[in-house]
């Protein structure tokens, strides 16, 4: 038998934790010396190390209770159901994790919380994910599926997404200017290049995206930017396309859409 000092040494852990453990029921002692100090057997310590080995694993103290207290020995359904309740909790921190990216994106965009722009991402976030991926398997092929899954999407930190958020800042630091104007033409240059780099070249899925966008119907989870900035982005295109000796830029804008929500 082990007293509490010499147990707490050898687990190498604390007299006040193995008090704990015997407070919530997790780890009682099998005995006691006559003056009521407290004693461990050999199980109890085999009963610690399970303890310390399910810790490990990222589990409570109240579900290391449930599992050796509730499941006996069939470890096999106790570990799966603690896999599924670990999967739950990826689920609920991915989907979090994906907010506060948007919010984040959001904020660099607007230079400030819009509330009511949060408003409506949290809508169109609820859409039924289902009609999105029909609409695109409608309308876009397999390979052209394939350069879809890979544009701006605010959910995620990746490069093409920090970018995309800049340059849409850019557009709306400059909005109030003359679609001409050189700074104008230069978001313009810039935004156009990124497009075309969003849909790794591919000029006609861009256009073809682009008129896809306005369509009625439409259940892709894009940005909602104000009509002011869709209308000075239209401008600045058309007006830099005249001036370019290159392919005819998309619809405007050929502004690489931004999702929310989960590709």
């Amino acid at each position: 038998m082990y007293s509490v000092g010499e147990l707490a040494r050898k687990a190498n852990i604390t007299v006040r934790t193995l008090h704990h453990y015997d407070q919530i029921g997790l780890l009682k002692p099998s005995g006691s010396t006559e003056g009521g100090h407290r004693l461990y057997s050999d199980e109890d310590v085999m009963r610690l190390e399970q303890i310390s080995i399910l810790k490990k694993m990222g589990l409570g103290l109240k579900a290391v209770r449930e599992m050796l207290d509730s499941y006996g020995t069939d470890w096999l359904s106790c570990l799966e159901d603690q896999l599924r309740m670990v999967q739950r909790e990826k689920e609920k921190l991915e989907e979090l994790e994906g907010m506060l990216r948007v919010t984040i994106h959001s904020v660099q965009i607007e230079g400030t919380l819009n509330w009511n722009t949060m408003f409506q991402m949290i809508r169109l976030s609820q859409k039924d994910p289902a009609a999105k991926q029909r609409f695109i398997r409608e309308h876009f092929t397999a390979e052209e599926r394939k350069l879809l899954h890979k544009l701006p999407n605010l959910n995620k930190g990746d490069p093409l997404t920090v970018r995309w958020t800049e340059e849409v800042a850019q557009a709306r630091a400059v909005m109030h200017e003359d679609p001409s104007s050189p700074a104008a033409q230069e978001v313009a240059a810039r935004i156009t290049t990124l497009a075309l780099e969003a849909f790794a070249g591919n000029e006609a899925l861009m256009n073809k995206y682009w008129e896809l966008h306005g369509a009625e119907g439409n259940p892709m989870n894009l940005y909602p930017f104000e009509p002011e900035l869709l209308e000075f982005l239209s401008a600045a295109f058309e007006y830099y396309d005249r001036n370019q000796t290159v392919h005819q830029a998309p619809a405007a804008p050929s502004l690489p859409a931004a999702e929310i929500g989960r590709n």
